[in-house]
C-alpha cells in the first residue's frame, strides 16, 4: 500500500511540474520587468533581482500570499500560484513597483 501511494504522489507530482510554467520577473531600474502578466493556477514566478540594490516583492492577496523577503543584487526568490484571480505585487522599499499578475 505504501509503495502505491508513494508512486501516486510521485506521478501527481511529476503531472503538475509538466503543466506548470516558470516565469521571470526582473526587478530592475526600480521596476518590475514585465509590469503585468497573465499566468495560470500551478505556475511559477522567479523574482530576479538585477538592481544594485536590494528589493522586496510581496502581496496581501488572501488566495496567492507570498513575501520573498529582502533580495540582494543576483539573488532569485520562487513563488507559486495557488488560485485564480489578479493581483498586484509591490515593492516595500520601492512603493512605486506595481506588477499586475491574472490568473486563469
Amino acid at each position: 500500500m505504501y509503495k502505491i501511494a508513494l508512486s501516486f504522489l510521485f506521478t501527481a507530482v511529476c503531472a503538475v511540474s509538466l503543466f506548470s510554467q516558470e516565469h521571470v520577473i526582473d526587478q530592475i531600474g526600480r521596476k518590475f520587468v514585465p509590469s503585468q502578466i497573465k499566468v495560470k493556477v500551478g505556475d511559477i514566478l522567479r523574482f530576479t533581482n538585477s538592481d544594485p540594490f536590494a528589493h522586496n516583492a510581496y502581496t496581501d492577496d488572501v488566495l496567492n500570499e507570498f513575501d520573498t523577503g529582502m533580495q540582494n543584487k543576483g539573488q532569485s526568490a520562487v513563488v507559486p500560484i495557488k488560485a485564480k484571480g489578479t493581483f498586484n505585487v509591490n515593492c516595500m522599499i520601492h512603493p512605486e513597483m506595481i506588477l499586475k499578475v491574472t490568473i486563469d
